[in-house]
């Protein structure tokens, strides 16, 4: 059951670069990570919606059902928009590298702290020695796959208190997705329906988005310059993001939070490799190296390490 849950968390971790690429896409576009966001939790919602309706679940719950949910997990669909709000913050700032690195070590260290406290629910799994170990590779691994030393050495003259200010709060930011996918497991046990679950989150999260961008003066006619040309692909991010809340909430009370961080991100690294070294989805080729493969043989000896 651990290696089929295993499979699972990497292979929706491997999402997570599909549905950036579709954004990024989106985002060009219409000049608006709002509004492109705002397309993705739309679409995943909407699907969401129908496989309810395939499956005959229903939508209408007592009042007091859903008064009896402690207030916490309805922040869910919150997060996921203070996620990307913060990411546009940080991305022009840290660079995808830095924005990248920062938000993955946020994940990992709270997947830990929620381990060991047993914080909301989640399997214990105490801090020791082995899982430091776990951790220092698993962070040695992201930043070599991610080039992060030669990035380091190009922008070193350009670092500041800020830059570190920064970097923690896209570590805080990617303590945030540990916790929203902590919340989503536990609201799909109070609905009984992980499908349920995703369709509130997404939704609300793109209701959020909407309003944002309304707010900031982004207006839906930017929706009138997407221009498809046969690149369907770039609609797939709304399915990427319902696949993974999905896999995320139900793989938490099996996995544990810090195991289950570090097989999603080490399923995205592989997946961004990949699009990468062919140049898929109109990325940038960039051909991976011996360094690239070193850094993922670290992630997954931290994989072992987080198991034992």
């Amino acid at each position: 059951m651990w290696f089929l849950g295993a499979l699972i968390a990497m292979c929706a971790g491997g999402l997570i670069p599909l549905q950036t690429a579709a954004n990024g896409n989106l985002k060009t576009q219409m000049n608006s990570p709002f509004l492109a966001s705002f397309i993705n939790c739309a679409t995943g919602s909407s699907l969401l919606a129908l496989v309810m309706l395939i499956r005959q679940e229903s939508f209408l719950r007592s009042f007091d059902g859903f008064l009896s949910i402690p207030w916490y997990l309805y922040l869910s669909g919150p997060l996921g928009a203070v996620i990307l709000v913060v990411a546009v913050i940080l991305a022009p700032r840290l660079g995808m590298i830095g924005l990248s690195l920062s938000t993955m070590t946020g994940m990992l260290v709270s997947g830990l702290i929620f381990d060991h406290f047993a914080i909301l629910n989640v399997p214990f799994k105490s801090f020791d020695l082995i899982r430091l170990l776990g951790l220092i590779l698993m962070l040695l691994g992201v930043m070599i796959v991610l080039r992060f030393f030669s990035f380091l050495k190009n922008h070193a003259q350009g670092l500041s208190l800020f830059n570190v200010l920064f970097f923690l709060l896209g570590c805080f930011s990617g303590s945030l997705m540990t916790v929203q996918a902590i919340l989503n497991a536990q609201m799909r046990l109070k609905l009984g329906s992980v499908f349920y679950c995703a369709f509130i989150s997404m939704l609300t999260t793109a209701l959020i988005l909407i309003g944002v961008a309304l707010l900031i003066r982004h207006s839906v006619k930017r929706f009138l310059k997407i221009k498809v040309q046969g690149r369907y692909w770039i609609f797939i991010g709304g399915v990427c993001g319902a696949s993974y809340i999905i896999a995320m909430a139900l793989l938490v009370p099996i996995l544990g939070a810090a195991t289950l961080m570090t097989l999603g991100i080490a399923g995205q690294l592989l997946s961004s490799l990949i699009i990468d070294h062919f140049g898929l989805l109109e990325q940038k080729l960039r051909k991976v190296g011996l360094a690239q493969i070193l850094g993922l043989m670290l992630i997954i000896g931290a994989v072992v390490l987080m198991r034992l």
